[in-house]
């Protein structure tokens, strides 16, 4: 989503599904200091494998995807959440490259389902969850569904932004100056929102992706 993040000495490596999975050390730090406010260590570290199963769900549903469509993809989890990268190849077109960034929101929704058919499931069998689960559970709706819409917002490099961007293009070929256009207006709006709801990491980053967006916009102009 910001780029390609070189690898470091401390980085953990595998492979999901013969995918490559690579989690840069940053990926844990940022969880820690997002999860530090619980203040409690089993609560901080339930919510950091949350995170990182709900991210890595989220670079999955692309990479996937991307597999689908027969290239090579590889994912990497950074402290900016993460990304799966590939090289398109020739045949690669707009519409395959919507399905691309659709299918990690897809993904999350579609995880999100599952949490809401095992909480179903506890509630036919009586099951009475420790509030350790409960709030892991809690965490995994909150991330896989809020966070998914947050990023169909067309906002560039959101999702949204991208499938904005794409689907512009098919028809217009000024599309992505209208695609920045567009999320550099809805950046700046939902953070005045989060804003005046003091909601300060997002009013911050919907802020910086305004901005971010306006700036491409006007380097493209001068071109």
């Amino acid at each position: 989503m910001f780029g390609q993040t070189p690898p470091t000495p401390y980085d953990i490596d595998f492979n999901l599904f013969g995918i490559p999975v690579r989690v840069h050390p940053f990926f844990w730090l940022i969880g820690l200091v997002f999860g530090w406010g619980l203040q409690r260590p089993d609560l901080i570290v339930i919510w950091i494998l949350c995170l990182f199963v709900s991210i890595l769900i989220h670079e999955m549903g692309h990479a996937i995807m991307v597999r689908a469509f027969g290239y090579d993809p590889h994912i990497v989890l950074h402290h900016f959440g993460g990304y799966a990268a590939f090289i398109p190849g020739h045949n690669y077109s707009l519409w395959k490259s919507v399905a691309v960034s659709f299918a990690g929101p897809l993904a999350g929704f579609m995880f999100f389902g599952v949490i809401i058919g095992i909480e179903f499931l506890m509630v036919v069998f009586n099951y009475s969850p420790s509030p350790q689960l409960n709030f892991a559970l809690f965490q995994l709706e909150w991330i896989n569904l809020y966070w998914g819409l947050i990023n169909l917002l067309p906002v560039i490099p959101l999702d949204g932004g991208q499938i904005c961007r794409d689907l512009l293009l098919m028809f217009r070929r000024d599309g992505e100056l209208w695609a920045l256009r567009i999320g550099g207006f809805v950046g700046a709006l939902i953070a005045t929102i989060f804003l005046m709801r003091q909601d300060m990491y997002p009013a911050i980053l919907f802020g910086f992706l305004a901005l971010s967006n306006f700036k491409e916009l006007s380097d493209r102009n001068l071109r």
